[in-house]
């Protein structure tokens, strides 16, 4: 009953005002409709056939955020939290997959290049910098067609600004934050360049371990790029990007030294540690051939290094290299109102771990090979697309002592949307899309008498399947932007590792197995409102069901159960107040409701995932157009909040009230 009135509620919302075409107000939010470049759409994202957010360049100033984890997590639909404590490596949820797994079920990249691991570690969001950042685009329930594998849920999109100006940030804050930014741009008629890096430290938000090494994290990224237009209309560009990571991040603590400090050590132990480094190189071609076509390829190279010291281990020091190698070929065709998108995708990763344990060596590589093409028809106020891919992925396991193994899977998708207008300013659309997840390395492995004999290959388990049904609203008026869609995914052979503590016939340290069947349905609302040339809001909400329907592990006791880390409810709402042209402030709400610990499939832990709660301020001054100042206020009222794994193991998140005030300069 509680999910039909919210239902009815959200679309009678839609209609609250009066119809006319959206404008921007003095305050600056986005209300017009706005390209989408992802799933090769090149059209306004209230005439998609599918489900979207969008944020612009004006979205990501008036944020005031300064890395790209606060901008989504604050500001989007998507659910985000620390990785085993770690700041600079969160885990990302959309659509009911939860904070356990849901970033193996996003396509995450940075102008069209994945930025996807092939182990469990999750996306390279951290290395991307958010002061080159012009819009982000996610795309929900959506995407298997034009970037295949692990799209179930969606896909996020980065895309970057070219800089035409040289810039300086710079803002510090307690608890040792300091952070540096800067970029220079050269724009031309045939030559554009940028370049541009970003260093972020902290001293450590928690006590001191033994020896008196506190919690403490640096990380820096830079990137140099120009692109170069031919006479005849050809774009060829080359990036190089490089980050570097230097970061320690809390161990677990017990219930009861998370209630009486979250900020404490707990047994004193030496922090986790992990120094790593990456480098890309990318390399694209544009160029048309005659009137009808485009053909676009680019490829990259991509060489990281994570050195990974665990409190736990002792001596024992795990060095993953990771060697990744990607090609793409596009083929466009437009002739009036029909557009045809055909590609290859090519992927080669191979991960080596060079380990102090003999038992943990191993070199394990994963291979894609995708082959898809997509139609768009465009008919007076109508879009309608089509496509379909297929996918291979293939697997070799080579251990340093032992048996080397291989496998492979053949896995398809489908994506198929209409857009309509119901009026001038309110579109009406529907998608459905069948979409799959080949399962991360890591998913091979279990941990027999973990860590002492390190971790022994499980053989193959199964790929994920979703079929997912969308259907949404988008609405303009003079002053506000609402977007509202429903959806249901029904899922097979959901990946997951099972323990124990959620089936007997697991094992203690966890076997990864599929469920049967699970399905994930929900609402979510997006509503700009600019009240005066003063006043604005902007509210993203999500309501999730996420359930197990089937699973024959331990009886059916996981039968009905509730997928843990998924939050029924997820709310991010801003209010923005401009005092005059060169004065701003913002306050955030985000909040999340609690869930099933991470660990508890079978919903029986005696204690709950807490809920996520954090208040936001921030306060913008700009005497002129060359100079900023910012004080921003994270957590003002000091909740604590952490990831419960099960009961008495909680690893700490953000518990403290962070101030920082920055300085930006353009020369």
């Amino acid at each position: 009953m509680k999910t039909k009135q919210l239902y009815t509620a959200a679309l009678a919302a839609l209609f609250a005002s009066s119809s006319a075409f959206a404008v921007i107000g003095p305050i600056k939010i986005t209300l017009n409709p706005t390209e989408l470049s992802s799933n090769y759409f090149n059209e306004d994202d209230t005439s998609a056939p599918f489900a979207s957010e969008v944020y612009t360049l004006d979205d990501i100033k008036n944020s005031n955020v300064t890395n790209i984890y606060d901008f989504l997590s604050q500001n989007t639909s998507l659910s985000l939290a620390a990785s085993s404590g770690n700041r600079f490596s969160k885990k990302i949820s959309a659509r009911g997959y939860g904070l356990t797994i849901g970033s193996h079920n996003l396509v995450v990249t940075l102008n069209g290049r994945r930025l996807n691991n092939i182990d469990t570690s999750g996306p390279d969001i951290a290395g991307v910098n958010i002061n080159d950042i012009e819009r982000i685009e996610i795309t929900k329930g959506t995407g298997s067609v034009i970037y295949g594998d692990s799209a179930m849920a969606g896909a996020i999109h980065f895309y970057t600004k070219k800089n035409s100006e040289t810039k300086v940030s710079t803002s510090f804050g307690n608890y040792g934050v300091s952070q540096t930014s800067a970029s220079f741009g050269i724009n031309d008629e045939k030559i554009d360049l940028n370049v541009s890096m970003d260093s972020h430290k902290h001293d450590g938000f928690h006590k001191a371990a033994t020896g008196g090494v506190k919690d403490k994290g640096e990380q820096t990224k830079s990137n140099i790029g120009g692109t170069y237009t031919t006479v005849g209309g050809t774009e060829i560009s080359l990036d190089l990007y490089r980050t570097n990571s230097d970061i320690r991040y809390p161990n677990y603590l017990s219930d009861a030294q998370f209630e009486a400090d979250p900020t404490g050590n707990g047994t004193g132990a030496r922090y986790t540690y992990r120094d790593a480094e990456s480098s890309t190189t990318n390399f694209k071609i544009k160029r048309n051939w005659g009137e009808n076509f485009e053909f676009t390829t680019n490829r990259s190279a991509t060489d990281k290094e994570s050195k990974n010291y665990y409190s736990y281990s002792g001596a024992t020091v795990d060095n993953y290299k990771y060697d990744y190698n990607s090609n793409d070929y596009l083929l466009t065709y437009t002739n009036g109102d029909i557009k045809i998108d055909s590609g290859i995708n090519m992927f080669d990763g191979k991960r080596k771990v060079e380990s102090t344990s003999a038992t943990s060596r191993n070199t394990t590589s994963k291979e894609n090979f995708g082959v898809f093409s997509q139609l768009q028809y465009f008919s007076n106020d109508s879009v309608f697309t089509i496509g379909a891919r297929s996918e291979k992925v293939d697997y070799k396991y080579s251990p340093d002592s032992g048996t080397a193994l291989s496998g492979e899977y053949d896995l398809n998708a489908f994506d198929i949307g209409i857009n309509t207008s119901l009026s001038p300013n309110t579109t009406i659309f529907t998608n459905y899309n069948h979409a799959f997840q080949a399962p991360l390395i890591d998913r091979f492995f279990i941990s027999a008498a973990w860590p002492a004999t390190g971790q022994v290959f499980n053989g193959f388990v199964k790929p994920s399947k979703s079929r997912t049904f969308n259907v949404g609203l988008n609405h303009l008026t003079d002053n506000s932007k609402t977007k509202v869609t429903l959806y249901r995914s029904n899922v097979k052979d959901e990946m997951f590792l099972c323990k124990s503590n959620a089936a007997s016939d697991c094992g203690y340290f966890g076997d990864n197995l599929n469920l049967d069947k699970s399905h994930k349905q929900g609402l979510e609302l997006q509503n700009k409102y600019v009240f005066s040339p003063k006043w604005s809001t902007d509210l993203n909400y999500a309501y999730t069901i996420a359930k197990i329907d089937s699973d024959d592990k331990g009886a059916g006791a996981l039968n009905g159960k509730t997928n843990p880390m998924t939050s029924k409810h997820n709310i991010s709402a801003s209010v923005i107040y401009s005092f005059s042209n060169k004065a701003n402030m913002t306050l955030t709400q985000k909040y999340r409701s609690e869930a099933f610990a991470e660990e508890d499939y079978a919903n029986i832990f005696t204690k709950k995932q807490p809920e996520y709660n954090s208040t936001n301020f921030n306060l913008s001054y700009n005497p002129n157009d060359d100079l900023s100042f910012s004080l921003d206020v994270e957590n003002l009222f000091e909740n604590s909040y952490g990831t419960r794994l099960r009961d008495n193991v909680i690893y700490p998140d953000n518990s403290t009230r962070n101030i920082k005030a920055g300085l930006t300069y353009k020369f």
